[in-house]
């Protein structure tokens, strides 16, 4: 292997990746989630367990008293989280960390986050009551409660996950897509649970209307803009407390503030009452309402996520550079796009277009062994590892180069 780096390929290189490799920030090493000896490995169990009790106990009286809806609306959730994650993997946002993750963040704000914030929320609305008035706490309540407890526990879900296996967190897009998985969780089972009360409380007999109607407001016009958005804004506040090492830890940890107060005020604003008044009481009312809290939210994530995905681009381009020099591993243009989710899948689609889906397949699989190889040497250094990759990567450009010749001219 070469031991070279191209002069042109370390000069894109932004100076806070290289000098957090140069610091030895990104020594190789790797822990699993497993970590029996670890008090966050064990404090997020038992919160999962009880999360699970509490969960499981909903969806039994749920299959009791509305079978039908029940069943359907678990199918519901079920496919729209698997629609959401079909979305992450086609951007290559999932290889940051092996599923086992993934499926804790998920767990965490489905089932302990859920499970801890209830009793919070009701005690916060019991004392608006008491102390303003019933009527106050009836229109305020949700604003008032929700942000403050439920952001707090899904973002101590992700500093558990961090704390119980911290290397595997080497860039600002590995926390971010984290918060964003658990804040799904928890958007998917609150949604889950506002069904089976609808279904209940339905002024017909009908147990797939409130499922459709749920799915449509909660889930269509909603979705983009509710738990898995507030929680990914907050997690880049913990991103950039861990990685922003050229800060002081003054300045780290005011920005993290910022963010969970960012995150607590688009909460905050999304269950309040204001802007109901600007709209009628139909469904394109509500869905005009919904468009005008939730659109800010949207565009504050576009600019989370694209300021991660610079940091995390500079980060695969110092670690590229350094690590897999050579040109058939990694040639100039793919470490070009390395950081670059939508640069990616404008690639893909383009050799579709032009070759078929065949083509577009291999070069997707070929997208992702070259991420996953310099995430790996990031982590484990070239070795016994990376070597599957980088065979595959050889196969698959000896693949494409024999049934279609001209694709890497047009990915260039």
């Amino acid at each position: 292997m070469s031991q070279s780096v191209p002069s042109e390929r370390v000069a894109g290189v932004a100076p806070t990746a290289s000098s957090r490799l140069a610091a030895g920030d990104d020594t190789p090493g790797f822990d699993p989630f497993f970590q029996p000896t670890r008090a966050a490995f064990w404090l997020m169990l038992v919160l999962l367990l009880n999360g699970l009790y509490a969960v499981g106990q909903l969806l039994g009286v749920g299959f009791r008293v509305m079978p039908v809806a029940a069943l359907l609306g678990l199918a519901a959730w079920a496919l729209y989280t698997l629609a959401f994650v079909a979305v992450f993997r086609a951007m290559d946002l999932l290889d940051q960390h092996p599923p086992a993750g993934y499926v804790l963040a998920f767990a965490w704000g489905g089932l302990a986050a859920p499970h801890l914030a209830m009793p919070a929320n009701h005690a916060i609305q019991s004392l608006a009551a008491k102390f303003v008035s019933p009527e106050f706490a009836a229109v305020w309540g949700p604003a008032l409660a929700g942000p403050i407890t439920e952001e707090f526990v899904k973002l101590a879900g992700v500093m558990l996950l961090i704390l119980t296996a911290r290397n595997q967190f080497r860039t600002e897009l590995s926390v971010l897509i984290v918060g964003a998985m658990t804040g799904l969780g928890f958007q998917v089972v609150e949604n889950l649970n506002y069904t089976l009360r609808s279904a209940m409380n339905f002024p017909s007999e009908s147990q797939v209307l409130p499922v459709l109607g749920d799915l449509l407001t909660r889930g269509l016009l909603s979705g983009l803009w509710t738990h898995a958005a507030f929680t990914a804004v907050a997690s880049y506040g913990l991103a950039l407390f861990l990685f922003r090492r050229d800060r002081t830890r003054a300045q780290r940890v005011g920005m993290a503030v910022l963010c969970f107060a960012l995150a607590w005020a688009m909460h905050f604003v999304w269950n309040s009452p204001w802007m109901e008044d600007w709209f009628s009481d139909d469904l394109a009312g509500l869905a005009l309402l919904l468009l005008a809290k939730g659109l800010p939210v949207l565009l504050a994530v576009a600019l989370i996520w694209r300021a991660a995905t610079l940091e995390t681009g500079a980060y695969l381009h110092a670690t590229a550079a350094s690590l897999v020099p050579e040109r058939d591993l990694l040639r100039d243009d793919e470490w070009l796009r390395l950081g670059s989710p939508l640069a990616r899948w404008r690639v893909r689609r383009d050799v579709g277009r032009a070759y078929g889906r065949r083509a577009r397949r291999l070069k997707a699989r070929l997208q992702r062994h070259q991420l996953r190889l310099v995430l790996k040497a990031g982590m484990f250094g070239r070795g016994p590892r990376t070597a599957r990759h980088e065979r595959a990567i050889r196969r698959l450009r000896a693949r494409l180069d024999a049934i279609f010749p001209d694709v890497d001219c047009l990915c260039r």
